[in-house]
């Protein structure tokens, strides 16, 4: 590796060499599209350059940390990035305690409709407060329900899901409810 490629690797913390050493070995050990995910990093092998795409970091990275953190409560889930890549198997990159990245495993999911794909993009622009929102008006709660959960005021979650409304499109409760089920948790149970 040229010295001015160790450098930025070398100043990086320790959660950065974490990924980029399980990465460099998974690509070595694993046939297949790969990639190795964080919060602000993504590395992916040639198999995967194919299918991936940048936009897919952040909803490949929720699905994981929540798939390793919270296995009991999704067993069999599955996620189908804004790319069509499918991811249903990760492997967690810790340290110590703290979970800092993960080994994702990826193929090819059947080529999205034009509205899916459509859909996929509008939900992976939705912040993470914005599809906690999403996720319990979606389950039927009301606004101030909502707000008590997630310990947020009633304006702020008023706030939220006329963001959430704008950017997926949508018009009503029910739409919403329909586009949380396919795109935030997809495959539960399947």
């Amino acid at each position: 590796m040229p010295e001015t490629r160790q450098r930025p690797l070398q100043q990086a913390g320790t959660a950065s060499r974490l990924l980029h050493e399980h990465f460099l070995r998974a690509r070595r050990e694993i046939k297949g599209p790969i990639a190795a995910v964080d919060s602000r990093t993504m590395f992916f092998n040639s198999a995967a350059a194919g299918i991936l795409r940048s936009v897919d970091r952040a909803a490949l990275w929720e699905w994981a940390s929540r798939e390793l953190t919270e296995r009991s409560e999704h067993p069999g889930s599955y996620v189908v990035l804004p790319s069509g890549a499918r991811a249903d198997h990760c492997q967690g990159i810790w340290d110590g305690r703290a979970l800092v990245g993960a080994v994702v495993w990826l193929h090819m999911a059947e080529p999205p409709s034009p509205e899916d794909a459509t859909a996929a993009r509008r939900w992976a622009t939705l912040t993470a407060s914005e599809r906690r929102v999403a996720e319990h008006i979606a389950k039927g709660l009301t606004n101030r329900e909502a707000a008590t959960l997630l310990s947020l005021s009633p304006h702020t979650v008023d706030y939220h899901l006329r963001h959430v409304f704008q950017k997926l499109e949508v018009r009503s409760r029910v739409e919403l409810a329909a586009l949380t089920a396919r795109f935030a948790h997809p495959g539960q149970g399947s």
